[in-house]
């Protein structure tokens, strides 16, 4: 999407960005759905011959301001799914190159990074040239992941989780664990 797009939205009442998603971009938005003003959703329809799943919303969702979603077609499993009464506080990016699933009542914190691609670096020649690596990620129901997190490609969040503010994670976390620090590892159950 480009600047000007950003712009158009960004000066939209919740309404018209909820109208403008569902009908310009590969979007669907849920009912109730709270897109403020400032988030960036970097989603175009794909070209003929491509077949990905796009964006999907599903009821109650909060995007606050400077939440990026951004996907391409790269791959048929590229795209972005989140599940109902899930928001996303400031600032907080989810690349879905590689796919992104998350499911309901996760709360993501400020500053919160979530990729599914990366690039070859063991290759000869410049790492501009390096080919692209994708694994989906997948955040499980009743997540909550701390300000500054940054969840890496390949990795699976267990239902009821808790990842701590700063971690970094590249590795699946079990249902119920509470994991911090860089790399983050376990340090307790919710149980």
């Amino acid at each position: 999407m480009g600047l000007g797009i950003r712009t158009a939205i960004k000066g939209m009442g919740k309404n018209w960005r909820v109208w403008f998603a569902r009908r310009y971009l590969v979007v669907s938005v849920g009912d109730n759905c709270d897109l403020r003003p400032g988030c960036v959703i970097e989603c175009g329809k794909p070209v003929s011959g491509q077949n990905y799943r796009g964006i999907i919303l599903g009821n109650d969702v909060t995007l606050c301001a400077g939440v990026v979603l951004t996907t391409d077609s790269y791959k048929p499993e590229s795209g972005i799914k989140i599940g109902n009464s899930t928001s996303f506080n400031r600032n907080t990016m989810i690349q879905g190159s590689g796919g992104v699933t998350i499911g309901d009542n996760v709360l993501v914190g400020p500053g919160v990074i979530i990729w599914s691609s990366g690039h070859e670096y063991s290759g000869m020649g410049p790492i501009r040239g390096q080919p692209l690596t994708f694994a989906p990620v997948v955040i499980e129901d009743d997540v909550w992941i701390g300000a500054g997190a940054i969840i890496l490609p390949g990795v699976t969040l267990g239902k009821g989780s808790v990842v701590g503010a700063g971690s970094v994670v590249r590795k699946n976390v079990p249902p119920m664990a509470v994991v911090v620090g860089n790399p983050a590892v376990e340090i307790n159950r919710r149980e």
